[in-house]
């Protein structure tokens, strides 16, 4: 069994789901592209990470993803430590 240790997947910069910053990656990996590509090299699982740097502690759309594909993702997300919840 192959393991991806990092892989980012995240939707275009919109208001929906606006970015926190513009990094200089493509424009949109979807959850469904990454599977795309994972299959095309024979990549079996993923650690799925919530990009930061684009949506700081929201990690819905990671958690979306997740989800849709848990036999294929586990998920690593930020956690705020100063949100009292």
């Amino acid at each position: 069994m192959i393991i991806d240790s990092q892989v980012h997947a995240y939707e275009a910069n919109t208001p929906k789901r606006p970015w926190h910053s513009v990094p200089n990656w493509p424009d949109h990996v979807t959850g469904d592209e990454m599977m795309a590509a994972m299959d095309k090299v024979g990549v079996d699982g993923a650690i799925l990470v919530s990009a930061f740097s684009m949506y700081q502690y929201d990690a819905s759309y990671a958690v979306e993803v997740q989800r849709a594909h848990p036999d294929r993702f586990a998920i690593v997300k930020p956690v705020n430590p100063d949100d009292p919840a």
